[in-house]
């Protein structure tokens, strides 16, 4: 069963973190709508932008480098159906953190209208092992929180 949708997850300026993202003709199902695959990866390329931004760091994706952040849950919420050629937002912002991991809350809109949703699930790695998150990176996720969000952590430390 579905839990209830905080309604201020579906407004965009809950969110402190933006990446706008065309959609191309590919990103079609046979429906015309944007397809569930598609989808997905807008979220997977916004959490990577604000990965980049939290780490200050453009080889933080370096196969090489010894801290890394991954993707340890995601849930998506399809709410409307999106349609090609118009582009999408994506709105991102922190929910929880814990002592290793974080939760993030996404909100994807096109038109000015919130058509899905994402939560997901992050860990801080060091050597292949969750460590502690950093304080300078700690600092900078803080600054990304959605603001007044009262959730509870999931799978979060």
């Amino acid at each position: 069963m579905a839990k209830k949708t905080d309604p201020s997850l579906l407004l965009a300026e809950t969110y402190p973190f933006t990446v706008s993202i065309d959609t191309q003709f590919g990103d079609m199902d046979a429906y015309a709508h944007l397809n569930n695959l598609a989808i997905a990866g807008f979220y997977e390329s916004a959490r990577a932008r604000m990965q980049l931004h939290i780490t200050g760091r453009k080889d933080f994706f370096k196969p090489d480098s010894a801290d890394k952040i991954l993707l340890i849950e995601a849930r998506l919420q399809y709410l409307a159906e999106g349609h090609y050629p118009e582009p999408v937002e994506i709105r991102t912002g922190i929910g929880h953190i814990g002592n290793s991991s974080y939760r993030l809350h996404q909100a994807l809109f096109q038109t000015a209208k919130c058509i899905g949703l994402c939560e997901a699930v992050m860990i801080y790695t060091l050597n292949g092992k969750p460590s502690s998150i950093p304080d300078d990176m700690r600092k900078i996720l803080e600054s990304q929180r959605i603001a007044n969000f009262a959730s509870k952590p999931i799978h979060c430390d």
